[in-house]
């Protein structure tokens, strides 16, 4: 039977209460003051008449859980396993002799910059053995960890983390997030017989196009075997859609501001996926002061964000977006 959303999904005209407090809850300096507006105008949601998707997005935990678990740790993916998420979405790096899971403190520009994040550290992660890495330890200071630190956690392989997931019901979004990941991810996941429960993605599309002429095999519906997703930032280039395709990406990774009504519907017209990806814990927090009608990835910032069709949400709070979908759908 087709399921449909309750009338509670009509655009708010308020912020809620969540949406006053200060999260994460470690002290972050607030962002200047700015004129609010709106996330259901920029995304189009409000001049739409359908009364929300008819089926609901799928549930991917961005790095884990990392208000309940040190993001990118195996207490994170696990607990997203337990909540019933559909997918885990983690970074992986290739350091001196080992594929490790870890983000860092550095943009783009210097993926896997450890200062700042792990305590008494410089540089990047890169440039360690996995036998360095273990005695390192998560800075508590770090502004981007919402959640308690404990000293004992570490830096898991992304081998550790496969095997906790693999046969689960949750897949994994692996996103290659430093250099000379392609290869050896692709044969590890070969090697542990994970090929069906493992997509890729990333900012560096040429990543995704080794991919794709390194295993260019398709199931019998014209599908990728090997799927993989072409991520896209705050500026998306009007031709996002034909570098998808040339890259032969099953989905399209757009940032949640930017995934608009429009562009999801052009997604699903290029017969391509569509994911909604959120920023992390203190990015979301000052985007939120600028919003008169959602909070920081609260019910209101999640449906507006759901209202636009996407087909996936990789988001930081995945149990209240899972308790917002068994709200509304039936």
């Amino acid at each position: 039977m087709m399921t449909t959303m309750t009338s509670s999904t009509s655009k708010p005209t308020t912020k809620t209460t969540e949406s006053k407090q200060v999260l994460p809850p470690r002290p972050v300096t607030p962002p200047p003051a700015r004129q609010e507006t709106s996330l259901w105008r920029m995304l189009g949601v409000q001049e739409t008449s359908n009364g929300g998707p008819k089926v609901p997005p799928q549930v991917v935990g961005h790095r884990g859980a990392l208000y309940h678990c040190v993001e990118n740790t195996r207490a994170g993916f696990k607990h997203c396993v337990a909540i019933g998420c559909d997918y885990v979405e983690l970074d992986v790096f290739q350091v001196k002799d080992e594929l490790v899971v870890f983000h860092g403190s550095g943009a783009d520009e210097f993926p896997g910059d450890m200062t700042g994040y792990m305590l008494d550290q410089t540089g990047s992660i890169t440039d360690l053995t996995y036998k360095e890495i273990q005695q390192l330890e998560f800075d508590p200071d770090y502004p981007g960890f919402p959640c308690m630190i404990d000293s004992h956690v570490k830096i898991p392989t992304l081998k550790q983390v496969l095997l906790d997931l693999k046969g689960s019901k949750t897949k994994i979004k692996i996103e290659l997030k430093g250099p000379n990941t392609v290869e050896p991810t692709l044969k590890l996941v070969d090697e542990l017989d994970m090929v069906h429960q493992c997509m890729y993605v990333s900012y560096y599309h040429e990543r995704l196009e080794l991919i794709r002429r390194m295993r260019p095999q398709k199931h019998d519906n014209g599908e990728h075997v090997y799927r993989t997703g072409a991520l896209f930032g705050a500026i998306v280039p009007s031709d996002f859609i034909e570098r998808a395709l040339a890259i032969g990406a099953s989905e399209v990774c757009m940032r949640y501001d930017t995934c608009t009504v429009g562009r999801i519907a052009s997604i699903r017209k290029a017969g391509l996926q569509s994911m909604a990806w959120f920023r992390g814990p203190v990015a979301m927090y000052s985007d939120a002061q600028g919003y008169s009608d959602a909070g920081n990835e609260d019910e209101s910032c999640y449906q507006a964000v759901m209202n636009t069709g996407v087909d996936q949400m990789c988001v930081n709070r995945p149990d209240r977006l899972l308790n917002l979908i068994k709200k509304h759908f039936k």
